[in-house]
């Protein structure tokens, strides 16, 4: 996340000082668009109690508010989702680093995803559930943990048996997108498959939308990967 001043920089420590509140920011951010219903009964909260905190994380910066229509009509359901964040400026610069190297070496990508792939591994291992066999919904929510920590707005668009849809708005491969945009979606799949081989998942990524390729934002099934 951006370093924050000042009066942002104290909304934020207040709103996250509360473990619900973040435990609340980590399940919007793993599930995606949820009402303050939704919330409060994957929390045990009450809507209303569950509705202030989210509002307290909405004046902090990490949540947004977006509506929904609803099937039958009548008014629109009101919807929380984490706040789109941009990774630190290191990050960039590791990026750009890269893109240099690819450049004046022109390795070749597979020595590259080996690299991207052993680099989410060991990412993985940071964010491992608890539990001694996790099922895929916590191994899910892990990889979204650990995705955090190279971008700031990772979520997961969608769900499945043995899949999820992972949506990025701030790819970590930015810097070297757009003048390798195939090599670029090869790492950042590889360190997604790296990620959920840490967190017990044998898994394969598949492309759906690149920023590298001009989209508004990475979107990538995640599935596991079943012996035929």
């Amino acid at each position: 996340m951006a370093q924050l001043t000042g009066e942002s920089d104290s909304k934020v420590a207040k709103a996250l000082a509360a473990p619900t509140r973040a435990h609340i920011l980590e399940l919007i951010r793993a599930e995606g668009p949820l009402t303050a219903k939704e919330v409060a009964g994957r929390s045990s909260l009450h809507p209303n109690v569950a509705r202030g905190h989210l509002d307290v994380l909405v004046d902090a910066g990490l949540a947004t508010v977006k509506w929904r229509r609803l099937p039958g009509g009548g008014r629109p359901a009101k919807l929380y989702e984490t706040a789109p964040a941009h990774v630190e400026h290191g990050t960039t610069l590791v990026a750009d680093m890269l893109a240099t190297l690819i450049e004046q070496t022109g390795f070749t990508a597979e020595p590259a995803r080996k690299v991207a792939f052993d680099t989410g591994e060991r990412l993985g291992r940071r964010h491992r559930p608890t539990s001694e066999h996790p099922t895929f919904d916590e191994q899910a929510i892990a990889l979204v943990r650990a995705l955090s920590e190279v971008s700031g707005a990772t979520r997961i668009a969608g769900r499945g048996e043995g899949w999820i849809e992972v949506e990025d708005q701030d790819c970590p491969f930015r810097g070297i997108a757009q003048a390798h945009p195939e090599l670029a979606c090869s790492l950042d799949k590889a360190l997604k498959e790296g990620v959920m081989q840490a967190l017990g998942a044998d898994c394969f990524v598949e492309q759906v939308t690149s920023v590298a390729w001009g989209d508004d934002a990475c979107r990538e099934v995640v599935r596991i990967r079943t012996e035929k």
